[in-house]
């Protein structure tokens, strides 16, 4: 059984058009999401699924593999479900969908996503999350999560959710957008209508949750800082500057 990273990136970003070429010190983001994965002990491959020429260039540029879809798909593992198709990868390989907006991601959150699936084969699919400070519990931007009490995901919602009007019990959680499927269920998924609240949140993984699919989650130990804006990229390269991992791969640039 492989672990493979597959990286969905476009220009099209509706919040922040042309991202993944976005500089953050020296490199594009996909160029750093990219080879902070490589740094993963689970790993034993990875590519970028893009539409787009600048992006397939870039990646070339720098070493990396990539694999052309159609402009038209709306979401970013049904992206990378199109570039296992042109691949070899068995059905119960694992694939790892890591978006292309995490240039700070640590390593050791692919490690903790797949670790699960690893152990239990009757996972299919499975999120990554992060407890939400009160910033990022309002911000429209991070997707809130509600789970049940094996981990798996009741719904999924951009909304302060559960409510804030009463003593909260637990921790308030966010989706950490690094996704492990299996490759079989990946292209299953693939193949599932789109489901009504998916379209109503723009949130990817509910399409399963919609259709009966139990998705596990796993809570990360780790931070990170999504880039969907400026401010957030000027954030990212600040922390950058002193970041230990990109120490390591920029030296070896």
């Amino acid at each position: 059984m492989r672990v493979i990273v597959g990286i969905p990136a476009r220009m099209g970003s509706s919040r922040f058009p042309g991202k993944p070429l976005a500089k953050i010190l020296d490199m594009p983001m996909v160029e750093h999401v990219y080879k902070r994965c490589l740094l993963a002990d689970s790993i034993d491959d990875l590519f970028v699924a893009t539409c787009d020429e600048e992006i397939r260039e870039a990646v070339l540029g720098f070493g990396g593999k990539v694999f052309m879809t159609d402009k038209n798909i709306p979401r970013p593992g049904l992206r990378v479900a199109e570039a296992c198709r042109q691949q070899d990868i068995a059905d119960d390989d694992i694939v790892v969908v890591v978006q292309g907006d995490e240039p700070l991601l640590h390593p050791g959150m692919i490690n903790l996503a797949v670790a699960p699936l690893l152990k239990d084969q009757a996972i299919q699919l499975l999120t990554l999350v992060a407890e939400a400070n009160e910033t990022e519990w309002l911000d429209p931007n991070e997707v809130k999560v509600v789970t049940d009490l094996q981990g798996d995901i009741l719904y999924m919602t951009r909304t302060p959710v559960p409510s804030n009007t009463r003593d909260r019990i637990g921790p308030r959680l966010k989706q950490v957008a690094i996704m492990p499927f299996r490759k079989k269920f990946l292209l299953e998924f693939q193949e599932m209508t789109p489901a009504p609240l998916e379209i109503a949140e723009s949130i990817e993984l509910l399409r399963a949750v919609e259709h009966g699919v139990k998705v596990r989650t796993a809570l990360s130990r780790y931070t990170s800082v999504s880039v969907d804006t400026e401010k957030d990229r000027q954030e990212a390269e600040a922390i950058m500057a002193k970041d230990e991992f990109y120490v390591r791969y920029r030296s070896q640039a």
